[in-house]
């Protein structure tokens, strides 16, 4: 154990010297992001490649080295005026670096604590060392890794935004403050890519490629790696050790407690000695003091009356026989009234079932006579219901009358003026209404009658649950009858333990007066020596003792008495309630044989009620078959009507001729329309197939205007393809709001001066298949296509 927890400490150690190097070093290992790669640049007017440079830069947390093609270095510090544009670097640098630091100064907490369990191996600080010791590394690791994201999640972030504030120092037309150049498109923490870069030369223009990037490569470097790996060295590894050895330095604190508890129990057993010396001292000046008493008594018996101690113990003797028979009169007396109590006890055990029954009679009757009033007020809300559904019957019907009245005037006003439709529809809206109505009406009505049945088949459940209350009540008065019988000869058998009970008290009376008259007198003949004296008054208290416990049983003897006249009058008030029960239990069944009359006149009224409203259903039934009628003419007539109008419109549309011809016509279609509506009456079965009809010729109407429709679409489509070798095009630069013309040619017949573009260029390559209003993405401009030719 000890071995591992010194390994602890050398890794910890090692962790904060790495870290240091990382974060101060401008080595290899201080190297906390590289970016390698190729730079072509090339001529905007040729196209041609002038020059060729490999560029290398290795970021650390103070500075950058940039190396270029011939091997030369150059380092800028973050800080310093050469790197103006490094506010982002330096932020993310700094809050890598302080958490880095922090790291490190936790793996040097992490070596000293684990130094510190080392020198408390066999101590009783081991186990908050090692507590100590678990805690910090859990925190180096939570440092150490929130140092590596911090970098990682800010400062490929922290190259791109100062590479975007140092390109927009750059003039119109040129690119030349950069670093990154358009890399910084494709940046991430890892990877790889390439890129091109483009100008405008003159507006107006294509924007042309003055360099390409490729291949870049980009990748934390080894300071970071230090950092990460180091931290989870000593963290974790101090974690792994830590549960490696757990049983050993359980083992450790195990012997470590052993050792305490018998150091307790060593200190314990000493200061138990101390007490039992303590003891046995006193011990010993109390064997002195009662030798001294020893010798005192021996002296004082050589004084002592031997005649008159043996005379003592005689009356003595005697004493002792009259208290044995004293005894045993006390044993039987409280025998015996136990024997008494426990009868009064079942007693008035009885007695408060009984007034519980009672109670619950009283309670069962009350909430009947509850019952019985609401069955009343039910009856009575039932008698109103009715009354009222007679009323809303009545309503109904001359509702229904209105509607067959409006439903006549309607068919006489569609028969007499059967052009003017609009009417009809109106009277067609108010039969609706009027019909809805009725319907809502019923089913009112319908809900009222059931909530009707259902308060009938409650009230007979609460009836029959009533009639079995009552022969429960019934039964009970016999139990207790039963009960007042048994009452009663307890009471006989009480009145005679009660004599045979005083008989015994007043022997024992007389028996406690003769043992009083013997005691006086040994009292009197005791009083020559004290310790004698003591011994009689003890017995003389005793006795009075005893004599408390007799007054104390005449006492429960006159309880006794009393519980028995409260039995009397307890009894009387039983009788007295019962009688009234009986009362009302007749009043009950009077009340019960009026509310059956009732249901039965319920019942009656509900027939009644149910036969009004199956005619009032036939009746509305009856005006609802008219109202499909009517509705089933108005509808035949509307189609008849849209027929007319849409033969009208195809005659106006078709027939060339004069207004004279065309206005015969209309008379002549205005003289056939009333025949028409008289057939219609008649033909209301060849209607719906008419409108069936009218159905399929709309459907054939819709497909012919498709066609029409499609015809031209074709045409048009079959012209509209997409830009290749050969088109003109006009275009609009969204980003710099500048139009361009542009003609797609193949390699040999390129010249992008002039306009001509071939496929193989990145811009030919997004136009071809393009169409007018399509917008082309070329890296970060966007391009409209406004014309093709």
């Amino acid at each position: 154990m000890k071995e591992q927890l010194q390994q602890i400490q050398a890794v910890a150690v090692v962790t904060f010297l790495c870290i240091l190097i990382s974060v101060n070093s401008t080595g290899d290992y201080g190297k906390w992001f590289v970016v390698d790669g190729a730079r072509e640049t090339v001529d905007p007017e040729t196209g041609n490649v002038t020059q060729y440079n490999t560029f290398q830069y290795h970021y650390y947390l103070d500075s950058y080295l940039l190396t270029d093609t011939t091997g030369n270095s150059n380092s800028v510090t973050y800080e310093s005026q050469d790197c103006v544009y490094c506010l982002n670097k330096v932020d993310s640098a700094n809050n890598a670096k302080m958490t880095a630091y922090a790291a490190g100064l936790l793996a040097l907490v992490v070596a000293y604590m684990a130094n510190n369990a080392v020198s408390s191996l066999h101590q009783n600080t081991l186990r908050s060392a090692l507590k100590n010791l678990k805690y910090f590394a859990i925190i180096v690791l939570i440092v150490g890794f929130l140092s590596t994201f911090l970098f990682y999640t800010t400062w490929s972030d922290a190259l791109i935004q100062d590479e975007v504030a140092l390109s927009s120092t750059n003039t119109e037309g040129s690119d030349s403050n950069k670093e990154l150049g358009c890399i910084k498109n494709l940046l991430t923490f890892y990877g790889e890519g390439n890129c091109e870069e483009y100008v405008q030369l003159q507006a107006g223009e294509a924007d042309r490629i003055t360099g390409r990037l490729g291949p870049v490569s980009w990748s934390p470097g080894i300071g970071f790696f230090i950092v990460l790996i180091g931290t989870a060295l000593t963290g974790g590894g101090t974690l792994y050790i830590l549960g490696n050895i757990d049983e050993e330095w359980q083992a450790i604190l195990k012997k470590q407690e052993l050792i305490e508890r018998q150091q307790k129990i060593h200190d314990g057993e000493l200061e138990k000695s101390k007490e039992l010396m303590q003891e046995f001292e006193d011990t010993e000046e109390r064997l002195k003091e009662a030798e001294k008493r020893i010798e005192d008594v021996r002296a004082s018996t050589n004084d002592i009356d031997y005649d008159g101690i043996d005379d003592l113990e005689n009356e003595l003797d005697r004493i002792t026989a009259l208290n044995q028979s004293v005894n045993t009169l006390n044993s039987s007396l409280e025998s015996k009234l136990k024997t008494a109590r426990v009868a009064t006890s079942e007693v008035e055990k009885r007695a408060r079932m009984a007034e519980k029954e009672l109670l619950d009679d009283l309670s069962a009757k009350n909430n009947l006579e509850k019952e019985i009033e609401d069955l009343r007020a039910k009856h009575e809300n039932d008698m109103r219901l009715s009354d009222r559904m007679t009323r809303e019957i009545g309503s109904l019907r001359t509702m229904s009358d209105d509607a067959e009245t409006k439903a006549v005037d309607a068919e006489r006003k569609l028969k007499l003026e059967k052009p003017d439709t609009v009417n009809a529809l109106e009277s067609y809206d108010s039969v609706k209404a009027s019909y809805d109505k009725t319907v809502q009406e019923k089913n009112n009505l319908e809900k009222e009658i059931m909530e009707l049945e259902q308060h009938t088949l409650e009230a007979n459940e609460r009836e029959k649950s009533a009639l079995a209350e009552r022969n429960e009540a019934i039964n009970r008065r016999k139990e207790l009858d039963r009960e007042v019988k048994l009452m009663e000869k307890n009471k006989k058998r009480i009145n005679d333990k009660f004599t045979t009970l005083t008989t015994n008290l007043e022997k024992a009376k007389k028996e406690l007066n003769d043992a009083r008259e013997k005691a006086s007198l040994t009292m009197n003949e005791l009083d020559i020596e004290r310790q004698t004296i003591i011994e009689l008054e003890q017995s003389s208290e005793q006795f009075r003792q005893k004599e408390n416990e007799i007054l104390g049983m005449t006492d429960s003897l006159k309880e006794l008495q009393e519980q028995v006249d409260n039995q009397k009058e307890s009894n009387k008030k039983i009788d007295d309630e019962l009688k009234i029960e009986v009362k009302s239990k007749e009043k009950t069944q009077k009340d019960l044989a009026a509310l059956e009359n009732a249901s039965q006149q319920v019942s009656k009224v509900m027939q009644t009620l149910k036969k009004q409203f199956e005619d009032a259903k036939a009746e509305l039934n009856i005006s609802i078959d008219d109202r499909n009628k009517a509705e089933r003419l108005l509808e035949a007539e509307k189609t008849e009507h849209e027929k007319l109008k849409e033969d009208l419109e195809f005659l106006q549309g078709t027939t060339i001729g004069s207004e004279e011809d065309t206005e015969r016509k209309i008379k002549a279609m205005e003289i056939e329309i009333p025949k028409e509506k008289e057939m219609a009456d008649e033909m209301n079965a060849e209607a719906q197939s008419l409108s069936d009809s009218n159905k399929e010729l709309e459907e054939k109407i819709k497909d012919a205007r498709i066609e029409s429709l499609n015809k031209p679409v074709a045409t048009e489509s079959s012209s509209s393809t997409g830009a290749s070798i050969g088109t003109s095009l006009t275009v609009k630069n969204l980003t710099k709001e500048t139009e361009h013309t542009f003609e797609l040619v193949n390699q040999e017949d390129a010249n992008i001066p002039q306009g001509k573009i071939p496929l193989s260029n990145p811009i030919g390559k997004s136009l071809e298949g393009s169409k007018e209003g399509d917008e082309v993405k070329v890296g970060p401009t966007t391009f409209k296509v406004l014309k093709v030719n």
